[in-house]
């Protein structure tokens, strides 16, 4: 507990050849049990190992998010999680959108926030994504009203990362949702827009 990052990958890479002799299903519950341990550092360690494998990705069933899902209630996790993992799963149709439309009607702000940071995965291009302005937009249009701060914070991200596929669909959004958008979203995103940057 409480060990950097960079130790927590070595730590992962002495697993990773240690039990390379693994199938997919013994390193999937392995996975399951680190996140089922509650501890910070054991869940990123978890979402590491199977963000990262792409056999272990291609294996994953909806079923399994459940598990891998639990415990999220801080940024770190929800982002981690979702960037590599939930987001990404979206993108391949492993995750449906009415699973996404379900978290969005959600009271927690956390199953809010992976709804929002999974349109992130559809456009980042080191997870896999390919650019989906669509489905990005639409769950943006859903959130604009939502005042809570990690939910502000996603959109701008969301929006931010579409702006490097589809400029032009973000500057609509913007000047569609003007009065209704937080001063944060509106100053970073349109600093994204002018100069490239968030601020």
């Amino acid at each position: 507990m409480g060990v950097t990052n960079p130790d927590i990958k070595a730590v992962i890479k002495e697993i990773r050849e240690k039990y390379a002799h693994w199938s997919t299903e013994s390193w999937i519950d392995l996975c399951k049990t680190l996140v089922a341990e509650e501890v910070f550092e054991c869940q990123v360690m978890a979402f590491e190992m199977i963000g990262r494998n792409k056999k272990l990705m291609e294996a994953l069933e909806y079923s399994d998010l459940a598990e891998l899902g639990k415990n999220l209630d801080n940024w770190a996790s929800v982002d981690h999680y979702t960037v590599g993992i939930f987001g990404v799963l979206w993108g391949r149709g492993v995750v449906k959108d009415h699973h996404i439309d379900k978290l969005l009607k959600s009271d927690n702000f956390w199953d809010r926030r992976v709804a929002v940071v999974s349109t992130v995965a559809l456009n980042l291009k080191s997870r896999g994504g390919t650019g989906d302005t669509p489905r990005t937009i639409a769950i943006c249009e859903q959130v604009v009203d939502d005042r809570q701060d990690m939910i502000q914070k996603a959109l701008s991200w969301a929006l931010r990362e579409l702006s490097k596929r589809d400029h032009r669909a973000v500057r609509e959004f913007m000047d569609r949702n003007e009065k209704q958008l937080s001063g944060r979203v509106i100053r970073e995103v349109n600093h994204k827009l002018e100069f490239g940057t968030k601020n």
